[in-house]
């Protein structure tokens, strides 16, 4: 059986390695949480474990989507475009993560999703854990996206 993935990210190369980790995280509003007083935000999501996706078709059976949560710290702020906590069952893919790191450490993280929904997280730095939870499962379907913004 696969194992579970943890990875925490504190520079902008760091995030890189976590977008591809999280290309077609499927999640919803309803599992998004931002918590201003404590300057987090959180995801869930289940994601595609592209580090066991070693066969090219859906027969070999070896691909798997596993439920991983996203901590987000030090975030200062959030805008969103394209998504609302009005639909909370809303089915949203996440294509990637782009991150801008100024000058003085703070960064814009970007959560891209398919058909052009993005949160951007004003940050003081970059803090990022990912933690799969649970068991894995199989799936028949492997994400592709040739659209998929690229990260800054």
């Amino acid at each position: 059986m696969p194992k579970a993935l943890k990875l925490i990210a504190a520079e902008a190369e760091d995030m890189e390695i976590l977008s591809a980790a999280l290309e077609g995280m499927i999640t919803s509003p309803g599992e998004m949480s931002y918590l201003k007083s404590m300057r987090a935000f959180t995801v869930m999501g289940s994601r595609f474990k592209w580090e066991d996706a070693t066969g090219p078709s859906k027969s070999d059976k070896n691909w798997f989507r596993i439920r991983t949560g996203i901590f987000f710290g030090d975030v200062m702020s959030i805008k969103s475009a394209g998504i609302t906590q009005a639909n909370p069952k809303e089915v949203l893919e996440l294509l990637s993560l782009s991150t801008h790191v100024g000058e003085d450490a703070q960064a814009e993280i970007r959560l891209n999703f398919a058909g052009g929904g993005t949160l951007s997280l004003a940050t003081e730095c970059i803090n990022v854990t990912l933690t799969d939870t649970g068991e894995p499962w199989t799936t028949e379907l492997k994400p592709g996206h040739d659209d998929a913004p690229s990260a800054e």
